[in-house]
Formats: C-alpha cells, sequence, structure tokens
C-alpha cells in the first residue's frame, strides 16, 4: 500500500486507524467505514458499542490494545516515550492513553509520516507495531463477536503487513 498511496493518504489512515481502538464509532463515522471499506458487517450501533466496551475498554476489556501487554518482548511505557521524545514529542501529563496503546503509536505513525521522518517511521514501525499489531489482530479476529469488529481487525493487519512489506520490497 506504500507505493499505492500518497503519504498524506497513508497519514489519514494512519490517523483513523488509531479511532477504531480508542472509542466505538458514531452513526455517521459507521456509515462512512461500511462505505469506505465495503464492509459487510450489518450489526447496529449499540451492539458495536457494546463490543469495544467488552474488547478494548481500558481497563475492563479483555483485549487491551497496549503493546506492553500484547508482545512477549518487555516493552515498557519508557522504551515508547523515548520514541516519541526522539522525534520531538511528548505526551501530556492529562492524556488517558497508555504511550504505547495502539491509538496512540498509530497517531505516532501518522506524525512522523506527515512530517518526512521515513527512517524513524521505518524503525517504529519494524520494532513496533509489526512486532504486535498483527497478531493483536488476530486474536481479534478470533475473539470478537461482531462482524465488524472482525472486519475492522483484518483491515489493520493487512494494511500493516502491506506497509512493511513494502518497506522491505
Amino acid at each position: 500500500m506504500i507505493r499505492e498511496n500518497s503519504n498524506d493518504q497513508r497519514a489519514d489512515i494512519y490517523e483513523l486507524f488509531s479511532q477504531f481502538f480508542l472509542n466505538p464509532p458514531d452513526e455517521e463515522t459507521l456509515s462512512t467505514l461500511r462505505q469506505d471499506f465495503l464492509l459487510e458487517s450489518k450489526e447496529s450501533l449499540p451492539v458495536i458499542a457494546e463490543e469495544f466496551e467488552e474488547l478494548f475498554r481500558y481497563p475492563s476489556g479483555r483485549l487491551q490494545p497496549i503493546e506492553s501487554l500484547n508482545t512477549a518482548l518487555t516493552i515498557t511505557a519508557t522504551d515508547i516515550l523515548s520514541f516519541y521524545a526522539a522525534a520531538g514529542l511528548g505526551l501530556d501529563d492529562t492524556y488517558e492513553a497508555a504511550p504505547d496503546h495502539i491509538a496512540v503509536e498509530f497517531l505516532f505513525m501518522s506524525y512522523l509520516i506527515e512530517n518526512g521522518k521515513t527512517a524513524m517511521e521505518q524503525k517504529f514501525l519494524e520494532q513496533h507495531l509489526v512486532n504486535w499489531v498483527p497478531y493483536y489482530c488476530e486474536e481479534v479476529m478470533k475473539q470478537a463477536q461482531t462482524l465488524f469488529y472482525r472486519e475492522i481487525a483484518e483491515i489493520v493487519k493487512d494494511f500493516l503487513i502491506s506497509e512493511y512489506d513494502a518497506y522491505k520490497g
């Protein structure tokens, strides 16, 4: 997908993906997602929102979208914060998501792409995102009761793998 999408489109995709794991969609977003991604999901918004709470909501969700909880590697918030600091960024103390929450990591990728930090983008993709997100998405696909979240997880996984393959290819 790297070669097929402009950097602006790629940055927008990462930003959109960050929202999938931060909050359930609203009615307008759900409609747009179904149209743009040709989703087969027909579940209602309340059903999707309920599953979001069961799967992703911190701290009660079954599948927390947090890198340090989903990798065999010893990853700490400090490791991630160091990456952010190297890019000239920091997290506001009032920000509620963990530094290694998938939404924050996807927003970071969007920032790197928008600012032309290609080497850092590739390094973050290799050292963090591809080391846990595809496997995490596989788990979501296995455990999600709604087709919506199974489809979203597959889209995210396929996109990240294509990003990684494009760098390696």
